[in-house]
């Protein structure tokens, strides 16, 4: 009988049982780690709806592959029209930026009316500016229909604009006070001393002129009409000095004179339509003639 030999099988089959049996622990350990025992023992207990769940995985991720360029496409249909509705808040908001400063011109305008309730005016609005370098002017929106006449004097929140130099219908042309014709009798602010204030042209500033050697004029005073002449009402704010030019050798002595105006960028007027220019031209006449 050879007794050896069926030693030697039964103790190579236990080693092989061991081995399996140390396998299969080790493989259930790293499956417990990794999570993976739940979908083996599921597979095990429902080996169908394991392969449904595994097949539904893979569906779901190339169905995200296939559906990537129609959500591209959604997305850009959504930026378009997020595009399009800030554009349409942009313009609101410029819209309502342009409606606040209106009121806040008109607020000044009747601040301006309440502080000064002495003489009737229209408030106009600037729509052209004439364009030739000879003549500055612009023109309003009212005219004879509104009450408008040519000699009305023109002035804004800031002080003196000019005068009515022709009207229409229902506009008016405006001879500014920069004007090289311009001449508008003027006094200055703290001594009240008196001049004639000519217009520069295409310069934005004024020649005050004729003020006597005595008055004290310094940089800084203010320039108002001194309604002498009869063309304008007095007191209207012109300007202020920042240059004086005096020679002791001249009788008078001169002014440069900053206008309170800002001329270039002028939206709307004031005609004081109440004020009746005096006629002096009568007294240019020398008697006997």
């Amino acid at each position: 009988m050879n007794l050896g030999g069926n030693n030697d099988s039964t103790q190579r089959i236990r080693w092989i049982t061991f081995g399996l049996l140390f396998g299969l622990a080790l493989l259930l350990l790293v499956m417990d780690l990794t999570r993976g025992v739940e979908g083996a023992f599921a597979f095990i207990r429902n080996p169908i709806a394991a392969l449904m769940d595994w097949t539904a995985g893979r569906t779901d991720a190339y169905a995200d592959a296939l559906a990537g360029p129609r959500d591209l496409q959604l997305a850009g249909v959504q930026i378009e029209q997020l595009r399009q509705e800030n554009d349409m808040l942009r313009r609101e908001l410029e819209a309502l930026r342009e409606v606040q400063a209106e009121n806040q011109i008109l607020r000044e305008y009747f601040d301006y009316v309440s502080l000064n309730p002495t003489l009737d005016r229209v408030l106009a609005s600037v729509i052209a500016r004439d364009t030739s370098p000879s003549f500055r002017s612009l023109i309003i929106d009212k005219g004879i229909l509104d009450g408008v006449v040519v000699g009305m004097p023109v002035e804004s929140t800031r002080g003196l604009v000019g005068i009515i130099y022709r009207s229409s219908s229902r506009s008016s042309q405006v001879l500014l006070l920069t004007d090289n014709t311009s001449s508008v009798a003027a006094r200055l602010g703290e001594s009240r001393a008196t001049g004639v204030l000519q217009g520069g042209g295409l310069g934005s500033t004024l020649l005050m002129d004729w003020i006597t050697l005595e008055a004290p004029v310094t940089i800084g005073d203010l320039v108002l009409t001194s309604g002498l002449g009869g063309k304008y009402p007095a007191d209207i704010p012109i300007g202020r000095i920042i240059d004086v030019q005096r020679s002791e050798a001249a009788l008078f002595q001169q002014a440069i004179v900053q206008p309170a105006v800002d001329f270039n960028n002028l939206e709307a007027v004031f005609v004081i339509t109440n004020f009746d220019p005096v006629d002096t031209t009568i007294f240019d006449e020398l008697p006997g003639q």
